[in-house]
């Protein structure tokens, strides 16, 4: 959920999914579409060329108690490919933290991303196992964070109509396909997933993610979508946890602030920038 977003270009993901452009018309008939068109047109949006944004991450336990964490996210395009930076700035025993990842247009190639922590002074880069892993403590794992490759998924309605906060919605379910289904639950750790379509604007408003472990099954909602630059921007994001029916913890995304088409320098995209900090 999401989020971002052809040839082969990647679904994105819950974070950089914060980011979508009304390119289309309201459609009456689902069957104007196939359930893998309706998804390549979440995909085939136009986010700008760059962004930058404050973001605050608020970590929920099983008993409501709430860690706050703040943020700044850098993307920019290079034609086909992505990359973005995300900068944990608070608090202070996270100051410094950063995730930087490649996401490259090719179906075949692994994207590529490294996590620094300042407490080991070093970069780690993350292999496509990792990739499930939780996002700094969050319910969003570095998947969520990173997209899906569009094309390693078969896809179908599982319902032509449900309305979601006033809006029409596609239901479609995505299930990977035989031969990607091994990468696909490496780098997810997900044995399926739904995702509920807004006829009007193809943005994600929720999703529904099933676990391949521990009987989980996670849920997304997209919420306050406001026109930013004349850019759809989804400024509330929320995934939460459940097992056997019963909610273990919740993290938010909430954008504070966000700019388009602003300069991001080359080099602060970089394991050098990384390594070296970025005060």
């Amino acid at each position: 959920m999401s989020a971002q977003v052809i040839t082969a270009r990647r679904l994105k993901s819950a974070l950089y999914s914060c980011c979508i452009l009304f390119m289309f018309p309201a459609s009456s008939l689902a069957a104007e579409y196939s359930a893998e068109e309706v998804m390549r047109r979440v995909d085939e949006r136009e986010a700008g060329d760059s962004s930058v944004s404050d973001i605050t991450l608020v970590l929920i336990d099983r008993r409501e108690r709430q860690r706050i964490r703040n943020l700044k996210l850098y993307s920019k395009n290079y034609g086909e490919d992505t990359k973005t930076l995300s900068l944990f700035e608070s608090p202070a025993d996270i100051r410094g933290t950063a995730y930087l990842n490649f996401d490259w247009n090719d179906s075949l190639r692994d994207d590529d991303s490294w996590l620094y922590l300042p407490a080991l002074q070093r970069v780690k880069r993350l292999a496509n196992s990792d990739t499930s892993d939780s996002f700094l403590g969050s319910d969003f794992t570095y998947a969520d964070i990173n997209g899906f490759e569009i094309d390693w998924y078969d896809y179908s309605f599982v319902n032509e109509s449900e309305m979601i906060d006033g809006e029409d919605c596609w239901v479609i379910e995505m299930i990977a396909k035989s031969e990607f289904k091994d990468r696909a639950e490496e780098a997810t750790g997900y044995s399926k997933m739904q995702s509920w379509v807004s006829k009007e604007k193809f943005i994600q408003l929720r999703g529904q993610f099933w676990e391949l472990k521990g009987n989980r099954i996670k849920f997304f909602t997209a919420s306050e979508v406001e026109l930013v630059e004349d850019i759809w921007t989804v400024k509330r994001l929320q995934a939460i946890t459940t097992r056997n029916d019963r909610q273990e913890h919740a993290s938010i995304l909430q954008i504070k602030s966000i700019d388009y088409n602003v300069d991001v320098a080359d080099a602060l995209l970089t394991t050098e920038a990384m390594q070296r900090g970025f005060d």
